[in-house]
């Protein structure tokens, strides 16, 4: 079924995430049989939705078919989400999240319009409700969420997801399990092996590129003139997916005895030191703790900061080679 006309436009005149400063790579690449697929990585911004439309068109008009689209993005602009989920909904076309990556707020609704939908083994999936330009949930980010939940469901995502999409803050995320993946119908990729990041220690060292010479503009800075923390991530993420064949190392580990989740992404520094984003995760979904960490060269010691207080701490591994905290 075509996305109702009426649904688009609410959500145009809705207030949505806020357009990043860059748009997503669309690339298209060479299939099997005049085949072809298209890659959406990284922040979804204004304008992408036309150029996926352009790359769709291209390739028809060579006589080729769009079979799949690759997905890789934290989310973006909300409206634009929804314009490339009305255009693979109307095409027809596969979407793809690969192992160790990322689809989650506004890119969901473009996976949701995939049929049939494949994610990878330890790729995240997740939903949130809509926020306005700076972040907040407003009136009119309300309406917002309530037109992405209705266009959700004319895109035949199950209710118990939606329900997930409404009741989770804007500066959370809702991460579907494997069960919830089943429910959309959705085929598992690859081998059900462990994320690539169960353990920091021992990454390959990759070529770091030049444009990415140091974080040291990312690490955080006073509140008022830092970067958001989902900027901050889809940098990191941005540098880790060119530092590691185009896939960000990411990871989520989950301590039942703790109640807590862990998701993190690695990256490198231009020295070749590891650094490292980690968000802390409840059992109700709520985050608990956000920190960025540098490690030494041997990655024994790492210095730590708190996002949000700015407190310092230092990790040392123990002769058991356990992480110990010491507070600065």
């Amino acid at each position: 079924m075509k996305p109702g006309a009426a649904t688009l436009f609410g959500i145009a005149l809705a207030i949505c995430f806020g357009a990043p400063a860059s748009s997503a790579t669309i690339k298209s690449l060479a299939g099997k049989d005049r085949r072809v697929i298209i890659q959406i990585f990284g922040q979804i911004a204004a304008g992408d939705a036309d150029v996926f439309i352009s790359a769709v068109k291209q390739a028809n008009a060579a006589g080729k078919v769009v079979e799949s689209v690759q997905l890789n993005s934290a989310g973006g602009n909300l409206l634009e989400g929804a314009r490339l989920a009305g255009a693979i909904k109307v095409g027809k076309i596969s979407t793809t999240v690969a192992q160790g990556a990322v689809c989650a707020s506004a890119c969901f609704l473009a996976f949701a319009a995939g049929d049939p939908k494949f994610v990878g083994y330890g790729a995240l999936i997740g939903v949130h409700k809509a926020a306005d330009k700076g972040g907040r949930e407003t009136a009119a980010s309300g309406e917002a969420t309530l037109l992405m939940a209705r266009f959700a469901k004319e895109l035949g995502v199950p209710s118990a997801i939606i329900a997930r999409m409404l009741s989770t803050p804007s500066n959370q995320i809702g991460w579907l399990n494997p069960q919830d993946l089943q429910s959309m119908r959705v085929s598992m990729a690859g081998n059900p092996v462990q994320t690539r990041l169960a353990a920091t220690d021992g990454l390959p060292v990759q070529q770091i590129p030049e444009a990415a010479a140091s974080l040291a503009t990312l690490t955080p800075q006073p509140r008022a003139s830092r970067p958001s923390w989902n900027e901050f991530i889809d940098k990191t993420m941005a540098l880790s997916a060119e530092q590691n064949q185009g896939s960000a190392v990411l990871s989520r580990l989950c301590k039942p005895e703790l109640k807590t989740c862990v998701l993190a992404v690695a990256y490198l520094l231009k020295d070749g030191r590891q650094g490292l984003a980690t968000a802390f995760q409840g059992v109700d979904g709520s985050i608990t703790r956000r920190e960025v960490c540098e490690s030494n060269v041997s990655n024994d010691v790492r210095d730590c900061i708190d996002w949000d207080t700015g407190a310092k701490y230092r990790d040392m591994k123990n002769a058991k080679g356990d992480w110990v905290q010491t507070i600065e």
